[in-house]
């Protein structure tokens, strides 16, 4: 059945797919969804110092519970017709092979993606593709690596499926690699990550997300800052008032009762990623929202994340 007319299929996929097949003329060969993905910094999961010089620490990346999707058929020309859910207005239509074509900005990395898969043979038939991310930019988890992953299995799926190779996840990551500037260890996620398992981030190890004195498992906050500046304020004004605010709650977190806070990807932004026991999450989040209104900002969103699996097809 397709899975626009699948009652019991995620309500996102299945507009997912009628808006595949409104655009295109028919349903989906296949569907993807890839999680979110993010970092913990070694010093969040780990405090204190490493063990040993021959055991340094490590970054650590895992797939969070919130996802993006890729709906693909396959064609035979060699062009790709792009849309997106969350850009109505700039679809495309794209060459796979020659000369590249002037991308809508949502769209530039899937087709730098596509098109280095088709110079590497795969899916040099083309394809007509739309996708759709849950979350909106400004909740701070990135969203490149996990559209580029869902956009390239799905692409090289419906072409396996008429007779090209299949093309394995680990010759997926390092496709990507060589190929899209991006983080490696993100994409690693994104493809091999386990449910409650962080996993390195050059990949070499999984392991439970760890609870102290074998309690419960810890629980995941996404705290990002909301910005609304005054009319005819300063933009600098407003960008050093959210990082006093970002400091004043992450300082507050750790008094509440969280273990660690990070940035969720490698670089700092307006989003923190909070770890704590479960039993401090109220306490945590009440005493994020009150520091942030002791700065006279708005309440921060909050977002709980749970550690997830890899990216799969949705049959």
């Amino acid at each position: 059945m397709d899975l626009a007319r699948r009652a019991t299929a995620d309500p996102l996929l299945r507009l997912l797919a009628h808006g595949f097949a409104t655009t295109y003329g028919r349903p989906p060969g296949a569907v993807w969804r890839a999680p979110y993905a993010f970092r913990l910094a070694a010093s969040a999961v780990d405090p204190g110092p490493p063990p040993s010089a021959a055991a340094p620490r490590t970054d650590w990346v895992a797939a969070a519970n919130w996802y993006v999707a890729a709906a693909v058929s396959p064609r035979a020309d060699g062009l790709l017709r792009c849309g997106s859910l969350n850009h109505p207005a700039e679809s495309a239509e794209l060459p796979l092979t020659g000369p590249a074509a002037p991308a809508p900005g949502w769209a530039a990395r899937p087709y730098a993606v596509l098109r280095a898969l088709a110079a590497a043979g795969f899916g040099r038939g083309g394809a007509d593709l739309h996708v759709n991310a849950t979350l909106p930019d400004a909740v701070g988890l990135p969203v490149a690596e996990p559209l580029e992953c869902a956009v390239a299995l799905a692409l090289a799926d419906v072409h396996a499926a008429r007779g090209a190779r299949p093309l394995s996840r680990a010759e997926l990551a390092d496709l990507l690699g060589a190929a899209v500037p991006g983080d490696h260890g993100l994409r690693r996620a994104v493809l091999f990550g386990r449910t409650g398992h962080l996993l390195a981030a050059d990949g070499s190890t999984h392991r439970p997300l760890p609870a102290p004195d074998d309690g419960p498992a810890p629980g995941l906050l996404l705290l990002t800052a909301r910005t609304a500046p005054a009319a005819g304020s300063d933009p600098a004004d407003n960008g050093a008032a959210v990082a006093t605010a970002l400091a004043t709650a992450v300082r507050e977190a750790l008094t509440a009762g969280a273990r660690s806070a990070s940035w969720p990807g490698t670089r700092p932004g307006r989003s923190v990623l909070l770890l704590m026991p479960p039993e401090r999450r109220t306490a945590v989040r009440t005493a994020v929202i009150d520091a942030f209104r002791r700065c006279d900002l708005p309440v921060p969103r909050l977002l709980r994340i749970r550690v997830t699996a890899a990216a799969r097809r949705e049959d």
